[in-house]
């Protein structure tokens, strides 16, 4: 088995706090990375994610980030209604951070690349200014700071984005895993769990301009779902009643798709949107600069159509992906058999010709053991590569675990 790429992901403050050199020796003798990328536009979450306190981080214990900053330095003149906000914390904001580790990276031979995250605007302009451009429920209210992927400031925006990394940064490839269509809440049932999407989005007059140029009626499957979304939502007694029949049937997915064709005419509405949303992405990139690669970071990792991604209809359109499986940092060995099945969905979707890389959980409850394992499934499942999550949070332990396993997997990589 030959794997071209062990890659792993860095944060502007664990550079700032760890120093970039001392963060890529680590990863270079403990997982044998060739490949490192800063994640440069990041949603809010506390880190490190999946435990109270940093690992090894010298100066600081926890870090809560801003709400989706930008740790580069923008070219301004390529934005419109829709600019990038750029990080207003002492340790970081006079840096360029995406600049600092490319020099870095580079001087050692290594290849590179930058993450636009989750989310790609502020929850404060998501609920201001900017309202128009973020998802709405079939109810008509606003989904957090979503970004509804039919609205032409939205596409235009993150075309920019891409347009500008790939302009002015010596990247080798832009990862995204920007939330698509929320897909509505979850439910153990799987023909509930399909009956639940029509709370996800985008209902918003940008949708139903987009599906009206698609032949679809947007307006009446709003008129044809509303009822049963209500029933979903606020249901009555009799509804709770149905509802539990359902969750106790054997009645699936195609069944309640049957019964509910504008749901599954929505749900295709849906994905055609996303692909359209990712030819324009790829299209302008590769006007830009025609090597660079761009990646999806496929982060839903089950029912991932209910979203609007249908990874098949998306191949042409994208240069490589990136599974997102951490199914190691359950700390359960049994959860390394959905890891299994999905590299194997991920792989039938895109075939065998496009670059593929395989995430590996290092963070707690992680073992060195289940990262080993996920290694080995990874070259089983024929991943070209893996990519490590996160640095930030991962005992060294760990770290270790890559490289053991991937000895264990009797896996050849460039220069070794």
């Amino acid at each position: 088995m030959f794997f071209s790429e062990i890659s792993a992901s860095l944060y502007p403050w664990d550079l700032a706090d760890e120093g970039t050199e001392r963060i890529l020796d680590n990863l270079q003798e403990m997982a044998l990375c060739n490949s490192v990328y800063l994640i440069a536009l990041m949603h809010h979450e506390k880190r490190p994610l999946t435990d109270f306190f940093y690992p090894h981080n010298p100066v600081r214990k926890t870090y809560v980030p801003e709400d989706s900053r930008a740790y580069w330095q923008p070219e301004m003149p390529r934005y419109g209604r829709i600019v990038p906000q750029t990080s207003g914390r002492e340790f970081l904001k006079d840096t360029d951070w995406l600049q600092e580790l490319v020099e870095a990276v580079r001087a050692r031979g290594l290849k590179t690349g930058v993450e636009i995250s989750h989310t790609v605007i502020d929850s404060e302009r998501a609920a201001d200014d900017l309202s128009d451009c973020v998802q709405q429920d079939i109810f008509g209210e606003r989904m957090g700071k979503c970004v509804c992927p039919n609205n032409p400031d939205v596409r235009d925006y993150v075309r920019a984005l891409f347009c500008d990394l790939a302009a002015n940064y010596d990247v080798d490839y832009i990862q995204t895993c920007l939330i698509p269509f929320q897909s509505g809440p979850p439910a153990g049932h799987a023909a509930r769990r399909v009956l639940s999407s029509v709370l996800g989005g985008c209902w918003c007059g940008h949708c139903r301009a987009a599906a009206a140029s698609d032949d679809l009626d947007l307006e009446a499957c709003h008129a044809a779902l509303l009822p049963l979304a209500e029933s979903i939502a606020r249901p009555t007694l009799a509804q709770r009643q149905e509802g539990a029949l359902l969750g106790a049937s054997n009645t699936d997915e195609t069944a309640v798709l049957l019964e509910h064709p504008e749901l599954f005419n929505w749900l295709g509405f849906r994905c055609r949107s996303m692909t359209r949303f990712f030819a324009e992405v790829h299209q302008a990139v590769h006007e830009v600069r025609r090597g660079v690669d761009v990646r999806l970071n496929a982060y839903i990792t089950s029912r991932q159509e209910l979203s609007g991604l249908d990874l098949r209809a998306m191949r042409p359109h994208l240069d490589s992906i990136r599974s997102s499986d951490y199914s190691e940092q359950s700390g359960e060995a049994a959860r390394l058999e959905h890891k299994r099945r999905w590299l194997l969905s991920v792989r039938r979707a895109v075939g065998e010709e496009m670059p593929f890389l395989s995430a590996i959980g290092v963070r707690p409850k992680a073992t060195p053991e289940l990262v080993r394992r996920g290694v080995v499934i990874s070259a089983e499942c024929g991943a070209d590569g893996i990519t490590i999550g996160h640095y930030d949070g991962a005992p060294f332990a760990n770290l270790r675990a890559v490289g053991e396993g991937l000895r264990m997997a009797d896996v050849e990589l460039p220069d070794h």
